[in-house]
């Protein structure tokens, strides 16, 4: 998932962090990391990618105001269950194996820069999307997100909402006929919404048995003023 560490003048810094309920366990192979950033206009930067001790860092400037949406793909990794736990490698390569999946993660952050304006959720990138309607995330309300499985709503998908400071899931809310979940957001923090979807008709009979992809946007809610 991306948290967001500063932003000041136009330069953005995102951590990236790899584990569970936002709570860090390791980091992924930097050379399965493809980050990429979309500008308000619609073209793409290309980020930096700094190791970092538990994360790694990603630095932008962003030139223009609007929003900014960065995305990292994880390349797809083949993950195999055989008695014995869990094996990083394809089914043929193991006796016994229960179940073989490929696995496909994204995590993606919004960044506003300036006078941004009005925000307007749009799809931008990768096979398996979260688009919040607004950019707002506020305390007492709900944030109506949609889900997108290449390129199409996605009904009947659970988002799961976790929140930092708990390290755990707060929330879980399935997709409507037209891929809306609206989530209650009950105190402040950082959230981070979670999707995952299983599509068997994407697998390797010898390989993997079907394919999953796992796709994350962290919101950081804002105090109503009243």
């Amino acid at each position: 998932w991306l948290e967001k560490v500063e932003t000041k003048g136009g330069n953005v810094e995102l951590a990236l962090l790899y584990g569970h309920a936002m709570r860090t366990d390791g980091t992924a192979d930097i050379e399965r990391i493809t980050p990429i950033v979309y500008s308000p206009d619609g073209t793409t930067l290309e980020p930096t990618l700094t190791s970092k001790e538990d994360h790694y860092l990603l630095t932008f400037k962003g030139e223009k105001e609007g929003y900014y949406t960065a995305i990292i793909d994880l390349a797809s990794g083949v993950v195999s269950r055989t008695e014995e736990g869990y094996q990083i490698g394809p089914r043929f390569k193991f006796k016994d194996v229960i179940y073989a999946g490929l696995f496909h993660q994204m995590a993606k952050r919004i960044v506003s820069i300036g006078d941004a304006g009005a925000y307007r959720g749009e799809l931008v990138h990768g096979i398996l999307e979260i688009v919040p309607k607004d950019i707002r995330c506020e305390v007492g309300s709900e944030v109506e997100l949609s889900v997108f499985y290449e390129g199409k709503n996605l009904a009947s998908a659970e988002v799961k909402a976790v929140l930092k400071k708990e390290g755990k899931e707060v929330a879980l809310v399935t997709t409507d006929e037209n891929g809306i979940a609206k989530v209650p957001i009950a105190c402040e923090g950082e959230y981070m919404f979670l999707v995952r979807h299983r599509d068997p008709m994407k697998k390797i009979s010898e390989e993997y048995d079907e394919s999953v992809f796992v796709s994350t946007l962290v919101m950081e809610t804002a105090k109503i003023e009243g």
